[in-house]
């Protein structure tokens, strides 16, 4: 810890022990000492004229791009890491102006050219952000189908509006990874648990069968999928959360209260979704079916 007992004339914690050159020199420090403390790697460069200056912090490189580029908004990855919405990407990516003609200096450091509306960032603790709406949309573009799929359905579950959602896709029409925005939007499934919960609730919106919630409330309990209407309820079940002894006699008991009350219950393991999926869809359609004639009948 000894490298970091550098004697600054300003407090760079708030910065995440990020300092520029023209904040040294500002605050008096000599241009020659600067030079002296980065020899003997008390600063240590992270982009042109920005150090760090303490030990480095999960913010570090966020901090020391938007102190080099001030025009800039933290974006994609980051934004979304920053919103909790996805775990801490290797890159940093940020969105400039048009008009910024810097190249990144850096491989860690990813820079989209665009010009954002005054209502399309705001301030993350002190850091310049795209708002979480902009952040989904602008990882569309550069996550894969299923990653990306994850994403929307996370944020519509926790954080974004599916409102303002819709108006920034409007707004973002004819731009990178609008497509993929679109078809993500259409397939969207908040709420959903678990990745084969939401593959499946997917595919039987492809399929045509509406009607299904995700996570709802049925009898004390929650169902991975209802239809109420049916009183239909599916059930994803992975070994991790069922495969111990309790978990398998609180599934029995449940499942019993469920049927006794006129619940249909069918289970699908993880594996089903991932390798029988077409097969899942054609029963669960069956099914449906005949209760639909019971009903009628």
């Amino acid at each position: 810890m000894d490298r970091w007992r550098v004697e600054l004339p300003l407090d760079v914690r708030a910065q995440q022990g990020v300092v520029t050159r023209a904040q040294l020199l500002a605050a008096g420090v000599p241009a020659s000492t600067i030079g002296t403390w980065l020899r003997r790697s008390k600063l240590v460069r992270l982009l042109p004229q920005v150090y760090l200056a303490g030990p480095p912090e999960p913010l570090t490189r966020v901090q020391a791009a938007l102190l080099w580029l001030p025009r800039a908004a933290a974006s994609h990855r980051t934004a979304a890491w920053l919103y909790d919405m996805l775990p801490e990407p290797e890159l940093v990516e940020v969105t400039v102006p048009r008009d910024c003609s810097r190249p990144s200096p850096e491989p860690w450091l990813r820079l989209y050219r665009r010009d954002l509306p005054r209502d399309a960032t705001m301030r993350h603790g002190r850091l310049p952000v795209v708002v979480p709406e902009r952040a989904v949309l602008d990882c569309m573009g550069v996550l894969g189908d299923n990653a990306a799929g994850r994403l929307v359905d996370t944020a519509l579950a926790r954080l974004v509006r599916p409102g303002r959602l819709r108006r920034h896709y409007v707004h973002n029409l004819g731009r990178h990874g609008n497509s993929a925005a679109y078809r993500q939007l259409v397939r969207a499934v908040p709420g959903a648990a678990s990745h084969p919960e939401r593959v499946l609730a997917r595919a039987l919106r492809r399929a045509g069968l509406a009607g299904f919630g995700v996570n709802q409330p049925v009898r004390g309990y929650v169902a991975d999928l209802l239809h109420r209407e049916l009183r239909l309820i599916i059930e994803v079940d992975g070994w991790s959360t069922h495969g111990g002894r309790e978990a398998f006699q609180r599934d029995r008991t449940r499942q019993n209260v469920l049927v006794a009350a006129g619940h249909a219950v069918l289970r699908y393991t993880a594996d089903d979704i991932a390798y029988r999926l077409p097969a899942v869809v054609r029963e669960v359609t069956a099914v449906m079916a005949a209760r639909r004639q019971r009903r009628a009948g």
